[in-house]
């Protein structure tokens, strides 16, 4: 995923303090116009939704269908404490934290406008995933 950002340093800011990457200064510009950050996380997952189900989906329903119903999805440790960070950071809040079965999940945006869904997973769930080789 590449971010054409107004302002690399609030948005890296936004990833490594909020999110937990890291900078990989190997391949990062001195001058700081070019930033690779790299996630701890080994897994990635993708989700897929019908548009017809979203509108009762707090974190999904106001995501716009012209720039494809994207939404990047994070995991955290703490959902709360993430909420907290984000809001205290400045960073635009886009639901309260809300359980969806499985853990909790907020929505907020990045200094650039992107739609992101940050959530934790409640232990019986990441013990299931670990048996399933998920992470």
């Amino acid at each position: 995923m590449t971010i054409i950002a107004n302002d690399v340093e609030r948005t890296k800011a936004f990833y490594t303090d909020l999110l937990g990457f890291r900078v990989v200064p190997q391949f990062t510009a001195p001058e700081g116009d070019f930033v690779w950050l790299r996630s701890e996380k080994r897994s990635t997952s993708i989700i897929i939704q019908d548009v017809a189900t979203r509108a009762d989906k707090p974190t999904q329903a106001d995501i716009p269908e012209a720039s494809g119903g994207l939404m990047l999805g994070f995991a955290v440790d703490d959902a709360e404490v993430a909420h907290k960070t984000a809001a205290e950071g400045g960073y635009e809040i886009r639901t309260p934290v809300v359980d969806m079965v499985s853990g909790r999940t907020f929505g907020v945006k990045d200094p650039e406008g992107n739609y992101l869904q940050l959530f934790d997973v409640y232990p019986q769930v990441k013990e299931i995933q670990s048996q399933l080789g998920l992470d």
